[in-house]
């Protein structure tokens, strides 16, 4: 499980790579391998032929001649290759079968020359690779050879590591540069997969291989499937909350006509609880609206809301720029600050807005002295309706979307954050990236 996780991890590309490095190694080494061995069966076959033919001559050369004059005569049949001698002795028996070269040299011998296959012939094979041996005459005597030496190598690891690494290399690069261009549809695949949900919706290229726009068409229609279910689902909630409202009014004014007491109070609360909710969900819902970037006063637009809240009474106050141009989508920047807005006078009592920009980012920061919350909430709060009893009850309002709505806001143009501060309360920040 351990080496198919590495395997995987190596990337597509890489295992490839490695499977074609493999393989070419071991053609390079099974190649050489073969093409030895047939090479040293060609010496051996033209060793065979050259030994019998110059053997049957040194004979039909001999025999005629008077035992005194045949080991001269031999000798200058000898040549630089080959050794020739003459001797009276004689072989009394045939050796043992010889195995492997040896084997194969004798029987060539006995195909070129039918006259050699029975006679007694003795072959060894010496250390260097040098055939010596004899072949008995008709009369009893002995016609002994020894050629040079001619010992074929089976190529080792060593002696070809060179020539393998540079072979193996040549190959490698040239997978890689294939492998690259074929790799390209499935990265953009990937991009594009990543971008998916963030905002607009995205169409992956269907381009590259047969197998890779057959994934990009289907990838395609998959998104296109969701966004219509999303998208459906989305219009029946928006349209349940909107039609609420009107009913929802019109028991406001039936419970404005009740006798002031504890019973009407309720009813307004529930009422004020039900309309709050429903206009929750409609901000929820408009915050994933497509809406185009343009340059704004983002000063303006922060020290408006803060002036607004504290119009009302609210403790709200702004510490920042009096102007500062951004191009960002305003209806969805103006809807995240307000809510952390609201959100802090809420469950704190009092909101501390910080605009700042460096050269990287702008960053907003709106600060309370409430409770806080907890390392672990701080990513659950911004899921929609999620509320956290240990700090927000539902004596304090809200539908549980306020960050929920922050977060749908800045999604695609930058992030949002919570943190609790050193000296007690909460920080929300939202890091808007300067483009370069």
């Amino acid at each position: 499980m351990l080496r198919s996780t590495r395997l995987i991890s190596f990337g597509l590309a890489g295992q490839i790579a490695l499977v074609i490095l493999v393989t070419t190694a071991l053609s390079f080494f099974g190649s050489e391998l073969l093409y030895k061995r047939a090479e040293a069966e060609l010496i051996a076959s033209s060793q065979a032929e050259r030994l019998a033919g110059r053997l049957l001559l040194a004979e039909r050369l001999l025999l005629p001649l008077p035992p005194a004059e045949r080991a001269a005569t031999a000798a200058r049949l000898s040549t630089d290759n080959l050794t020739i001698a003459w001797q009276a002795g004689h072989i009394a028996a045939p050796p043992a079968t010889p195995t492997g070269r040896l084997q194969h040299i004798r029987t060539r011998m006995g195909e070129i020359e039918p006259t050699l296959r029975e006679r007694a012939i003795h072959l060894s094979e010496q250390p260097n690779g040098a055939i010596s041996g004899g072949v008995a005459l008709p009369d009893g005597s002995l016609l002994a050879f020894s050629t040079e030496s001619r010992r074929v190598h089976v190529p080792t690891l060593g002696s070809h590591l060179v020539s393998l690494l540079l072979f193996t290399s040549g190959v490698l690069l040239a997978t890689l540069l294939l492998l690259r261009a074929l790799a390209e549809p499935l990265r953009t695949i990937a991009r594009e997969a990543d971008r998916a949900g963030l905002g607009e919706p995205v169409t992956v290229p269907e381009e590259g291989p047969e197998e890779v726009r057959r994934l990009a068409r289907s990838i395609n229609a998959m998104q296109a499937r969701l966004i219509a279910l999303v998208d459906d689902r989305t219009q029946a909630l928006a349209a349940v909350s909107h039609d609420l409202l009107t009913p929802v009014a019109r028991l406001r004014l039936r419970a404005g006509a009740l006798e002031p007491g504890d019973t009407r109070d309720a009813i307004l609360r529930d009422l004020d609880e039900m309309q709050a909710f429903m206009t929750s969900i409609l901000g929820y819902l408009r915050g994933a609206e497509p809406e185009a970037a343009r340059p704004v006063d983002l000063a303006s637009i922060v020290m408006t809301i803060v002036d607004d809240a504290a119009d009302t009474g609210a403790d709200a106050s702004y510490d920042g720029p009096d102007r500062l141009a951004a191009t960002l989508p305003p209806l969805r920047i103006r809807s995240a600050v307000s809510n952390l807005v609201e959100n802090a006078l809420r469950h704190a009592g009092q909101a501390r807005v910080t605009l700042t920009r460096d050269d990287d980012a702008i960053r907003l920061h709106v600060d309370d002295d409430g409770p806080g919350i907890a390392e672990a909430d701080r990513t659950v709060v911004f899921e929609p309706f999620r509320r956290l009893d240990a700090s927000r009850s539902r004596e304090s309002g809200g539908a549980g979307l306020g960050l929920a709505i922050v977060a749908r806001a800045v999604e695609g143009i930058g992030s949002v954050g919570l943190s609790n501060r050193p000296e007690g309360g909460l920080r929300a920040t939202i890091t808007l990236p300067i483009p370069r």
